[in-house]
C-alpha cells in the first residue's frame, strides 16, 4: 500500500510568564511513509519515552486507512518543551 502521509511537526517552548502556555518555535511539514508513521506512534516507542520521564499522548481517529493515530504530543521530562506531531492521511 503506497499511501501518502503528511506530518506537521510543531516545536513549542514554555512561556516563562505563565504556567500552562507554550510559544511556537518552529513548524515543519514533510511527507513520511507508513513505516515511519508506525515507528513514531507504536506503543513501544511511547512507553520508552514515558520511562525516560516524558509524557506521550496519542489521539486516535478513524481515517480512510483505518483506526490510526492522527496526533502525537510529546512533552519533555522537565516540562519546558513540547512537540506536537499531526498526521494527515491522503
Amino acid at each position: 500500500m503506497n499511501n501518502s502521509i503528511t506530518l506537521t511537526e510543531t516545536k513549542l517552548t514554555k512561556n516563562p510568564h505563565t504556567k500552562t502556555t507554550y510559544i511556537e518555535q518552529s513548524k515543519e511539514v514533510k511527507e513520511i511513509t507508513e513505516r515511519e508513521h508506525g515507528l513514531l506512534t507504536s506503543d513501544d516507542t511511547c512507553k520508552w519515552f514515558r520511562r525516560l520521564g516524558g509524557v506521550e499522548s496519542k489521539q486516535m481517529a478513524y481515517t480512510k486507512h483505518g483506526y490510526l493515530c492522527n496526533k502525537l504530543v510529546s512533552t519533555s521530562p522537565d516540562k519546558k518543551s513540547k512537540t506536537v506531531r499531526e498526521f494527515q492521511f491522503k
